[in-house]
């Protein structure tokens, strides 16, 4: 009996923010799931449309589902590879039905732990208090950005796109870190738009230059969570949960 495990991703227009975050967590699932087919799907249906316009082939999450069915794959996993339950999520959950649908990235009090651990750590390699983006979102999920901000050590902050925690609201307290030292980082899988943009981008907009102009030392981490082996088996093991 064919198994089949759908690798889905919010996805990115970013071929080297895909080969780098993407694709090495879709290996991780195949190295923990060695008699499992692993096949991708976006949720983001202006990404697969732009890639289509590109000559490039990418299903979403109902499109891969319905392909697997008709090939009569006898069991299938949706793997979720998104940060919250946001609405992403909940798409998936409503293509899957009475499928598995593995966790997202941050969902329960112990990821929020292993989160907070995992930046801290990250902020001790950079040397600097670490600044991390979130998404954000007006959806209700949005509440799991507040727990962790709850859980993070001191020399992490965490300030969102959208939503209710952004940078402004958290300048103040950025203000009085000593030095004024700051690196920052993407809280998403990829290091896509949001990141080379909104994040590190040269316009005067961006967080970097918001930052620099108020005198703040900024150095930035270009590295979407995908690209970290720690995150990468986080997620087999949230597929696994589903699956045993």
């Amino acid at each position: 009996m064919r198994r089949a495990i759908i690798a889905i991703s919010f996805g990115t227009t970013h071929d080297d923010a895909a080969q780098g975050c993407i694709l090495p967590v879709e290996e991780a699932l195949r190295r923990a799931f060695p008699d499992w087919e692993v096949h991708r799907a976006w949720t983001a249906r202006f990404i697969c449309r732009k890639l289509r316009e590109r000559g490039v082939s990418v299903e979403n999450e109902t499109e891969a589902l319905a392909r697997l069915r008709a090939e009569g794959v006898g069991r299938i996993v949706l793997a979720s590879t998104h940060i919250i339950r946001g609405r992403e999520y909940g798409m998936i959950q409503e293509a899957a039905g009475d499928l598995p649908v593995s966790a997202p990235l941050l969902d329960d009090a112990d990821d929020l732990r292993w989160m907070a651990e995992l930046l801290g750590g990250i902020a001790r390699e950079e040397g600097r208090t670490l600044l991390v983006m979130g998404h954000g979102t007006d959806h209700a999920a949005n509440e799991t950005y507040a727990r962790l901000r709850a859980a993070l050590p001191e020399c992490v902050r965490l300030a969102c796109v959208e939503g209710a925690y952004s940078l402004d609201g958290a300048m103040a307290s950025l203000e009085a870190i000593p030095g004024k030292r700051l690196a920052l980082m993407p809280l998403m899988l990829v290091a896509g738009d949001h990141a080379r943009n909104d994040l590190a981008g040269d316009g005067e907009d961006s967080w970097k230059c918001r930052l620099q102009a108020r005198g703040f030392d900024v150095s930035v981490r270009m590295q979407g969570l995908g690209a970290l082996a720690a995150v990468q088996r986080r997620f087999a093991e949230k597929v696994r949960a589903v699956i045993q």
